[in-house]
């Protein structure tokens, strides 16, 4: 087909032969055969490669290049590729997989060591990062000091003789003294090289001894100026073993602090200072620890040895102690040396007896140890220490509650019978019913039983005295209790804003109608004074007669000074008397409309009358202006709902069928005014705006004729617009628009104007919605429509057509058959290619 033919086609065929060149190129992708020495199941080409394929001594660079010896292929092609490693690549993988495990297990051993480290008692010392083992410098020299090579000494020479020498002990262990020569004192205390000092220094200064008939009048004193560092060895359970350099000051603390302190198994209690191959001193923690001697931390020499060993014995220790986790014990220690290791008991512990969870040569075994025995039952390697917490009830515990003067818990060993724990809570009220006395009593089963008693009767002699019991709970009951509570309500033209729902007060004996009046804030001015109601139960009225009087109605005249008048003073209230005061019928609040627009004076008016009407209004605001448009006057009216009427309105709107895409100005007009919720919680009330529609017109050509007037209400509002001259039209047309008012067009002109009716539109439902309010709606005769005039200001609403269930169903329809339609095509365009082929 030539290209000026396909162009002179019509649409359709066009649409045809593009369809059938599409589904010719898709029918032939579609038919084509999966080659399976070519393709995968997936789709995915695979290359296969010979068997015996003598060029195959290496594979690209993208597949890890091996040797064909370290690779053998596949015979076969399959959907994954299978990997076949060589024994040296399958033991590196093994290797590694071998060294992550043993890396993996030697974490979780060292997190089980650190957690053992963390539970034994003195750890704290080397795990807590604040804490300072430094050894101080800036002191006196200690007498105990051994000097040795680097020390510098400052030897002071004073009196009748006057020097100072600085000198440092060189490392064959001497010094040298201006004039006095080289004097040794490697390993001598500060004490001992001082003596040693003056000795060689009184060779030239002799006056340092004295002599020849002469005291002594000069002086040596000599101090440490500088200190030297000495090397000292860790070695043991320790964390870090090895050899440190410490300061000449440091002692064992010092340098266990350096080495992070004994390990899981090292020992706390016997840590040895070994020097020159023997041990000088033997260091306890515990005694630093729990009592703050320090006898073993002497000062370390050079080349001093630490041992720490592993520890002989260790306990645990939990439950309600101060302290609970591992504690290191001596052979010898007994239960009441744990407890002191660990800060003694709690203050919830049952320290009258100690579990110990021991272990044997075979199994485990469990001893009881009483507190009589803690000095001499002694604690072995494994032991589990367990102190239980008392038990959560009193052993010696009676309650009293109820119409006493201290109602609480009181012991059992002190208030061994009722009267005297009557007596311990200070005597029972007034309103207490002593004849009556109910005491609930725990048995042994732990049930409950019930115990009455006369209190009369026992002050009397006439019944005994109740023993009491553990847990006895003694109720006193009250004449208040067993009585309905009496109050006095009033309601009405009362001056407290809770007057509308009434206010009840507790009744007190020999209450009047002043009283009650005095007590809520008085009387409003509204309250009439001459109609105050009591209304009073009747008690004990006849069942079975059918005219029964049910309450008393007592009515009563009040003075403004809330005196009753002569016969009513001596009016006593009873209980659950309600006082009803109604407002005067000739009183009434101010009321106050609003007139705006076009008046002479628009603004807030005064109703005068109670038939003050819309005419007179207009009047009192000076009458209209000249560009006044009364067919265009509305009155806004505010309607007062109760919550049952606004619940009502709301279940009538929302049956209601009306058609959502008509959108007009009454829409938001008919929705009623939210709800408010007041401060404690109750719905407050709710208003209804209406547009009430009003003949301006008719009304002033008929002053005071009621046909068409209006009496006005409190917070109405008159709205009169200025000349109007346009037509509005919307819903459902082409084009809603709005136009200019022409007295010479209709209805339909105006229709026009905004396009013309769509195929949705009710052209039989069509209303205007007037500027005064009022509404009218197309009239049909026969097969003839009549419409409603048009004036200034109207608003033309044309609304939809609601779509029934048959036009959907005739929709549906269609499209079903649409859609069938281009399926049988294309499964006979799909057939035809199949058969060419």
């Amino acid at each position: 087909m030539k290209l000026f033919k396909f162009r002179k086609t019509n649409s359709i065929a066009k649409i045809v032969l593009i369809i059938l060149f599409t589904l010719s190129f898709a029918g032939a992708s579609i038919a084509q055969e999966k080659d399976p020495k070519t393709t995968t199941p997936t789709g995915t080409p695979q290359t296969t490669v010979p068997a015996n394929t003598k060029n195959n001594s290496a594979t690209t660079k993208n597949n890890r290049t091996t040797t064909s010896e370290g690779r053998v292929p596949t015979a076969t092609p399959t959907d994954t590729r299978e990997l076949i490693l060589t024994p040296a690549e399958t033991a590196t993988i093994e290797a590694e997989e071998k060294a992550r495990l043993k890396r993996e297990a030697d974490l979780a051993a060292d997190e089980a060591k650190a957690e053992i480290v963390k539970r034994t008692f003195g750890s704290s010392l080397f795990t807590k990062e604040n804490l300072d083992f430094t050894p101080a410098v800036n002191i006196a020299t200690p007498n105990n000091y051994v000097l040795g090579a680097g020390d510098k000494l400052s030897i002071n020479i004073y009196g009748y003789s006057q020097n100072q020498q600085l000198v440092t002990v060189n490392p064959d262990g001497f010094i040298v003294l201006e004039k006095s020569g080289l004097v040794n004192i490697a390993g001598l205390s500060i004490d001992d090289a001082e003596t040693k000092i003056k000795n060689a220094l009184s060779k030239t200064y002799p006056r340092i001894k004295g002599g020849a008939g002469f005291p002594a009048d000069t002086f040596v004193k000599v101090s440490l100026t500088g200190f030297r560092s000495i090397k000292v060895k860790v070695a043991g359970q320790v964390i870090l073993p090895g050899t440190f350099t410490v300061s000449s000051f440091s002692t064992v603390m010092n340098a266990l602090y350096a080495c992070g302190g004994p390990n899981e198994i090292g020992t706390y209690r016997n840590i040895k200072v070994i020097r020159g191959n023997r041990v000088v001193a033997t260091f306890d923690i515990y005694e630093y620890l729990i009592n703050g001697f320090t006898k073993g931390d002497l000062l370390l020499k050079d080349q001093d040895v630490i041992h720490v060993g592993p520890f002989e014995s260790r306990v645990a220790v939990n439950g309600e102690m101060k302290i609970n986790g591992l504690f290191e014990v001596l052979p010898n220690d007994k239960v009441s040396n744990l407890i002191k290791y660990a800060g003694g008991f709690s203050q919830y512990a049952y320290s009258d007896l100690i579990k110990i969870y021991r272990n044997t040569s075979s199994e485990r075994r469990i001893i009881n140890i009483s507190k009589a025995n803690f000095a001499n039952e002694q604690v072995q390697t494994g032991d589990s220490l367990v102190v239980e917490r008392v038990l959560d009830r009193f052993e010696n515990m009676v309650t009293i509650e109820g119409a006493v003067f201290r109602p609480g818990e009181y012991s059992l060993d002190n208030n061994t019978t009722l009267t005297q724990l009557i007596k311990s809570a200070a005597g029972l009220k007034e309103e207490s019913l002593e004849g009556r006395i109910n005491i609930l009593r725990t048995n042994d089963d732990l049930s409950i039983s019930n115990l009455s008693k006369n209190l009369f009767n026992i002050e009397k002699g006439l019944d005994t005295d109740l023993q009491l019991k553990r847990l006895d709970r003694v109720i006193v009951p009250s004449m208040f209790d067993l009585t309905e509570k009496a109050f006095i309500r009033i309601e009405g033209a009362v001056n407290n804003p809770d007057a509308k729902e009434g206010i009840e007060l507790p009744y007190v004996k020999n209450m009047t109608i002043k009283d009650v009046i005095v007590r809520v804030g008085g009387l409003t001015e509204a309250a009439s004074l001459s109609r105050i109601e009591i209304v009073r139960r009747k008690r004990n009225i006849d069942p079975k007669a059918s005219d029964a009087q049910i309450a008393d109605i007592i009515q009563f005249n009040m003075r403004p000074d809330l005196t009753l008048l002569e016969g009513d003073e001596s009016l006593i209230l009873l209980p659950f008397d309600e006082i009803i005061v109604r407002n005067s019928p000739n009183y009434e609040k101010q009321n106050y409309i609003t007139i705006t627009g076009e008046v002479l004076f628009p603004g807030k008016y005064g109703i005068e009358y109670k038939d003050q009407t819309i005419a007179k209004a207009i009047q009192n605001a000076g009458g209209l202006t000249d560009l006044a448009y009364k067919k265009g006057a509305i009155l806004l009216r505010r309607t007062l709902l109760s919550e049952r009427q606004r619940i009502k309105r709301e279940q009538t709107l929302n049956n209601l069928n009306i058609n959502k895409n008509v959108k007009t100005t009454t829409d938001i007009d008919a929705l009623p005014a939210p709800t408010t919720t007041t401060t404690e919680g109750e719905v407050a009330d709710s208003y209804l705006d209406d547009d009430v529609a009003i003949d301006l017109e008719q009304i002033l050509n008929n002053m005071g004729n009621p046909a068409y007037d209006i009496i006005l209400q409190n917070g109405d509002e008159i709205v009169i617009p200025k000349r109007l001259e346009t037509v509005r039209i919307e819903g459902e047309i082409l084009y809603p628009n709005t136009v200019k008012f022409n007295s010479s067009k209709s209805f339909l002109d105006y229709i026009s104007e905004a396009g013309g009716f769509t195929r949705k539109s009710a052209k039989g439902s069509a209303y205007v919605r007037y500027p005064n309010g009022s509404v009218d709606r197309t009239r049909k005769f026969m097969f003839v429509r009549f419409h409603p005039k048009i004036e200034p200001g109207s608003e033309i609403v044309i609304p939809g057509k609601s779509e029934t269930t048959a036009d959907q169903f005739n929709k549906f329809s269609g499209l079903v058959t649409t859609v069938s339609g281009i399926l049988g095509t294309i499964v006979t365009i799909f057939g035809l290619i199949r058969l060419s082929k």
